[in-house]
């Protein structure tokens, strides 16, 4: 695969490169898109292949999938060294379904739930429209670091009925250690918290990073957990809802299972099941390489921005293709400039000041910090998921339109 052939993604239902949504964040409909979480790279060849033999037939009546996850048992014990049996794994419509599903079942109205922040949006929303409360723990952050700040994580713990974690951790790019993980847990079994760790980045730690996942930290500790993961990000096929569980105990499990069985959603589609399992099968090898690619595009971005623009500064960033930029050297300079002209920024109402300026000044559409909560005004994120090139004229653009202030 040579990730350095980006697709050409316009005219093809894409949201990333929709031109009102690219309008919507940056005030710009012809920025470059760098910002909705899903890559610029075609899939591996064999899930080509399995979509274009699903075309190909033009058969598109009931699927008949075998109800069972052996393809997925066999990747986690490969990829993760994490051994289950496949009767373990569950099939779930999404890992936002699964999700919002697990705090509906295991949580009441006005359940407290808790959150480390800078926050996937959607973390904020579930609980919010689920009419649970949240609660917002902001990680520590230091020299271009995010941290988790043990004490203060310890003392809102003690408030909360749920965790949501986020393992590794979007947007900043933690990968947590097995010491970190064990301290979750233990302090969650301490407090009665139900930990749910989203981990649909989990297959593209960078290269010198190894993700655990929650639940084999948690064979150890016994916490009540359930682990989320997906091959949406991992493959590039997020517009296939699908993602699996698994639960720390049975009771959990059932309640889970007859919870999506009522609602006719305990298997996946045609297209979402021949695509996983294709990916989990056949992408052992693509994966390898795309680790290794994202990493160097990493790697590459950080030396170029401490080189010739320290001002603007990469977060931890290891893991997946979103990473925080730190843009404190220059917020008020650019705060200024947006400011001080609304008619050059006008629009852009669903972004900020940062993703603003960049869109409009250099052509970069990103989400802006504030969209992961108030805290980060001054960080945007940018997706490295496409080709190198395409990744460094972008960082060029941005570093000669803050220099230009």
């Amino acid at each position: 695969m040579n990730f350095d052939i980006a697709a050409d993604r316009r005219n093809t239902n894409s949201i990333k490169w929709n031109k009102e949504a690219i309008e919507n964040i940056s005030a710009n409909p012809v920025a470059e898109p760098f910002w909705v979480a899903d890559m610029d790279f075609y899939p591996e060849m064999h899930i080509q292949e399995a979509g274009k033999s699903l075309a190909g037939q033009g058969i598109y009546g009931y699927p008949s999938f075998p109800k069972d996850t052996a393809a997925v048992s066999a990747w986690l014990r490969t990829k993760h060294g994490w051994i289950l049996p496949k009767e373990k794994i569950v099939f779930a419509q999404g890992l936002l379904h699964a999700l919002s599903l697990s705090i509906n079942i295991f949580s009441e109205k006005g359940a407290r739930i808790l959150s480390l922040s800078p926050m996937y949006r959607p973390f904020r929303e579930i609980p919010a429209r689920n009419e649970r409360e949240l609660i917002e723990h902001d990680l520590g952050y230091e020299d271009g670091s995010f941290y988790l700040d043990r004490d203060r994580f310890a003392s809102d713990m003690e408030k909360a009925d749920i965790l949501i974690f986020c393992s590794p951790q979007n947007p900043s790019g933690i990968v947590f250690t097995e010491e970190e993980l064990a301290f979750v847990l233990e302090t969650a079994r301490k407090n009665h918290v139900l930990v749910i760790s989203d981990e649909i980045h989990s297959d593209l730690a960078h290269p010198g990073a190894k993700h655990i996942p929650m639940g084999l930290a948690n064979e150890r500790v016994g916490a009540d957990c359930i682990t989320l993961f997906a091959p949406s990000k991992t493959f590039n096929i997020a517009g296939e809802h699908c993602a699996f569980a698994v639960f720390s105990d049975s009771e959990m499990e059932e309640k889970f299972r007859k919870a999506e069985s009522a609602l006719w959603l305990d298997e996946p589609g045609i297209s979402a099941g021949e695509l996983a399992y294709a990916a989990y099968t056949k992408g052992s090898e693509y994966n390898k390489a795309l680790c290794r690619y994202l990493g160097e595009t990493a790697d590459a971005m950080r030396k170029y921005l401490e080189t010739n623009c320290p001002g603007l500064r990469l977060v931890n960033g290891q893991a997946s293709f979103v990473t925080f930029i730190d843009c404190s050297g220059y917020y008020q300079k650019i705060e200024a400039e947006v400011i001080g002209h609304p008619e050059r920024y006008k629009g852009g109402n669903g972004g900020g000041i940062l993703s603003r300026f960049f869109g409009v000044a250099a052509g970069v559409a990103m989400n802006d910090g504030t969209w992961f909560g108030s805290s980060w005004y001054n960080f945007v994120r940018f997706n490295y998921g496409t080709s190198r090139d395409r990744v460094m004229k972008a960082l060029e653009r941005m570093v000669r339109a803050v220099k230009a202030l």
